[in-house]
């Protein structure tokens, strides 16, 4: 029966909603040294025990604690309560049966008057969070009669207590702190962060080919910088790089021949992102699939063995600056390491791929015959920069 008793207090515990702190009155003890016990019995110890939960259950607001029955308290407890010498062993005693808060009344004899004494104890870390005044007497009947009033008073202050005081609203500072989220939206869960850096990318391939396998390519290097802004599963991002590279091709007779194409971009692109979360947050790593459109800004063709220079600039049948301007594939990964709660280095590396741009079809068109084709373009980007969550 014991058992049973046991495992419904276990269930009661388990499904008391987590707003509601549970009290436990457990055993009043009678101080032997004292000589208490010489005069006073465990049926007499029961009474005041009794008194005690009796008073707990009219002062301490229903909707905020569920004081314990005696048959829960007693069913775990009760043998072992007589062998407890101290309050650690009372505080064990109650957190095993599930209570937020332990009461427990000590019945001592000076000279001919009993004293009475009424403890509240939290069992999560023990401390003492209410005490009654002693209540003495040289009677059991009047110390009943007195402890009613003392222990409401008791349990109201007790109560009283553990109320938060209603916070006044707070004014929005006029100056942000140092170390805190500019909006606090990493508290609310939305996770928004932006940052910038540097880039470091290239451009390989494209160009056009013949069918007999001759070709030219048309690669580039470039550095530039970027901003960007992350929503956890999204970066947005805007970059400028400029760069130059030399047209390349194994089949030309003269390759020192081979024209510089010097430009400038801007990047205007985004990615989808899957951070896996390391060390408590310290580190994140995330994959990245996504769009980038390059839109040259500036662009020109310079040849060593020539004067003059051929710009970009749509004059005289020239193609426009946007000719060179591609969609690119990208595909790649990124980690992220924090520098503090709100401060991180990002870096990524990427690769991509495009379809010929305009530049490409307008060789191709240019020159005779139908046995040459502009070719896909490949990219590499290094990135590496500093962002701040918001």
């Amino acid at each position: 029966m014991k058992r049973l008793t046991l495992v419904l207090a276990a269930v009661f515990v388990g499904i008391t909603s987590a707003q509601v702190k549970n009290v436990a009155v457990v055993e009043t003890e009678i101080d032997v040294q004292s000589g208490a016990s010489a005069e006073l019995t465990s049926a007499d110890a029961r009474l005041v025990t009794a008194e005690l939960r009796r008073e707990a259950v009219k002062n301490l607001p229903r909707g905020k604690y569920n004081v314990m029955t005696s048959e829960t308290v007693y069913a775990q407890g009760s043998a072992v309560l007589e062998q407890c010498a101290d309050e650690n062993c009372v505080i064990v005693l109650g957190s095993a049966i599930g209570a937020d808060y332990i009461v427990r009344g000590t019945i001592s004899k000076i000279q001919t008057r009993f004293t009475l004494s009424v403890e509240i104890y939290e069992t999560d870390d023990g401390n003492l969070v209410a005490s009654s005044e002693p209540i003495r007497s040289e009677s059991l009947g009047d110390l009943l009669e007195q402890t009613a009033a003392v222990c409401a008073d008791m349990y109201k202050t007790f109560v009283n207590a553990q109320t938060p005081a209603p916070e006044a609203a707070a004014p929005a500072p006029a100056v942000q702190l140092p170390g805190t989220p500019l909006w606090n939206l990493h508290k609310m869960g939305i996770g928004v962060s932006m940052g910038a850096g540097g880039v470091i990318t290239g451009g390989y391939g494209g160009g056009i080919e013949w069918d007999n396998g001759e070709r030219v390519a048309m690669p580039y290097s470039a550095v530039g910088a970027y901003l960007y802004l992350d929503a956890v599963y999204t970066e947005l991002f805007l970059g400028y790089h400029a760069g130059d590279g030399t047209w390349e091709s194994p089949n030309a007779p003269n390759p020192q021949d081979l024209p510089n194409m010097p430009r400038s971009c801007i990047n205007i692109g985004v990615f989808a992102k899957y951070p896996f979360d390391i060390a408590n947050g310290a580190l994140k790593l995330f994959p990245l699939l996504g769009l980038d459109y390059e839109m040259s800004v500036s662009g020109s063709i310079k040849y060593s063995n020539r004067d003059g220079e051929y710009p970009f600039d749509g004059v005289n049948n020239r193609p426009g600056v946007n000719a060179l301007s591609s969609l690119w594939f990208k595909v790649g990964g990124g980690i992220d390491l924090a520098l503090g709660r709100i401060l991180y280095v990002r870096s990524e590396i990427i690769y991509g791929l495009r379809p010929a741009n305009s530049f490409e079809y307008y060789c191709v068109e240019k020159l005779p015959g139908g046995d040459v084709g502009a070719k896909f373009g490949q990219g590499v980007a290094v990135k590496l920069g500093i962002g701040i969550k918001l």
